[in-house]
């Protein structure tokens, strides 16, 4: 029997998942919204139901996928993205941009429920379960790869060619990917007579709910990794409201940010510089784009380093360190909202250190995810990751959500700017921090302190 079964059906997989990331509009999305007549409330509000609608649709999702082939799930996650397409290609307002968001949180929410079990169906159906951390590996990389070359081009494509032009170019690339998907081998065909009812299901749910709510040693991890979670996605979805406000808009490339900050020849040197500017495509790296390539260099990156980092530094010390920088980065916000105006590469600067305070988060919740997976009653393993899951989306649609009723209107109702928010959440964040900290410090660490530490028992 050949080693490489697997190959091919798992490269078109990784494919597939790559054609699935080109979201030209994701880092024009608050310009494409405004095209339609929605303020950055609606912006914040509309990113805030999305989260909202995937936490409603988890648990449906995740039964889905188990009384149907997951091949099928897969398809449907596809399908439902070209039906957002297709509505906003053809039509335009308010209501259809929530419908259209709606229709994408549905097919997160299969596509999250189904694409790693997905992987490991194919290997085991071949006997290279083995391969599985590294199939997993290829298949969020060929997603990382795809999102960041649609965040470089996107901003330029935009300002280049249009909104309509990239719905139609994504309907063409989601249509290709479901080609693909279609001529995947059905690795999983569930019995039905075995798998439980979504009654069933919902009770061994809120089993698992309250298993973790009634444990100490579990819940204040839970909510703390979830309230973080939620800090970490306000940050991301503010990243085009402050810049807009710094002045940075989608014709800004990083030639024009280059020149009006003083990056000159006489820093690069005059022919190298010369050269670079002589380059037609770089007119299609725009800053904005850049910023989301970069977020997710730093996360992949952060991601890729968690295991390693874990073996050195605590979960309760790497939790703090997360928790720690977040405050910073408020901090940082009131000191920026002093100045009054903010200048594009201040902005940029603020944001960078936004990713870095992202990507920490993200090696928490990664640790903090193997230490449960590790420590939990097994019959209820893959739901208490469900309600870790859910809990940080909860919270995440609270966060953001909330600044549609704080932010100034354009009609000019009174309100606040976007980076008035920071320091407002900061209120709100650092003492329920401090409190979840001390929580865990006094049922976790001084219990059972080596537990905190995911590789303890390799040590």
């Amino acid at each position: 029997m050949s080693k490489y079964l697997s190959f091919v059906p798992l490269s078109m997989y990784n494919i597939a998942a790559f054609l699935r990331s080109q979201l030209f509009l994701l880092p024009v999305l608050l310009f494409f919204y405004q095209e339609n007549g929605l303020t950055v409330g609606d912006f914040y509000l509309i990113q805030g139901l999305i989260v909202f609608f995937a936490f409603l649709f988890e648990i449906p999702a995740g039964y889905l996928g188990d009384i149907f082939p997951r091949k099928y799930i897969l398809i449907t996650a596809y399908a439902l993205f070209l039906g957002r397409l297709f509505l906003w290609i053809f039509f335009r307002g308010f209501e259809i941009i929530l419908i259209g968001e709606f229709l994408y949180a549905c097919s997160k929410a299969c596509f999250d429920s189904v694409s790693s079990s997905f992987i490991y169906d194919i290997l085991k159906k071949n006997n290279e379960e083995a391969k599985m951390v590294k199939a997993y590996s290829n298949f969020n990389a060929a997603m990382y790869i795809g999102t960041g070359i649609a965040a470089l081009l996107g901003a330029g494509l935009y300002e280049k060619l249009g909104s309509h032009v990239l719905l139609i170019a994504e309907f063409i690339i989601y249509s290709t990917a479901i080609l693909l998907l279609s001529f995947l081998p059905n690795a999983h065909r569930p019995a039905k007579d075995t798998v439980a009812g979504f009654k069933e299901r919902l009770k061994k749910f809120w089993v698992a709910v309250r298993y973790i709510l009634k444990s100490r040693k579990y819940c204040y991890l839970v909510l703390f990794s979830g309230f973080m979670v939620g800090v970490s996605h306000f940050f991301f979805w503010s990243f085009q409201p402050l810049m807009k406000s710094s002045g940075i808009d989608p014709s800004v490339s990083l030639t024009d940010l280059a020149d009006s900050i003083g990056w000159d020849a006489r820093v690069f040197g005059e022919t190298a510089w010369n050269y670079l500017l002589s380059l037609n495509w770089l007119d299609y790296i725009k800053v904005m784009g850049v910023v989301i390539f970069i977020n997710n260099v730093i996360r992949s990156s952060f991601s890729y380093f968690a295991a390693g980092v874990a073996k050195y530094v605590s979960l309760f010390k790497l939790g703090n360190i997360s928790f720690v920088m977040e405050i910073i980065g408020c901090a940082l916000s009131f000191i920026l909202m002093k100045t009054g105006h903010i200048s594009p590469l201040n902005c940029l600067l603020f944001i960078i250190f936004l990713c870095v305070c992202i990507g920490l988060q993200l090696m928490f919740t990664i640790s903090h995810i193997s230490r449960l997976h590790r420590l939990i009653n097994p019959k209820i393993r893959s739901l208490s990751s469900s309600v870790n899951m859910m809990t940080g989306r909860l919270l995440t649609s609270v966060m953001l959500m909330a600044p549609k009723f704080l932010l100034e209107h354009e009609a000019g109702t009174a309100g606040i700017r976007v980076i008035d928010i920071f320091w407002i959440y900061a209120i709100v964040f650092i003492p329920v921090g401090l409190y979840f900290i001390y929580k865990i410090y006094r049922y976790n660490v001084k219990a059972e302190h080596s537990l905190m530490n995911v590789s303890a028992a390799k040590a």
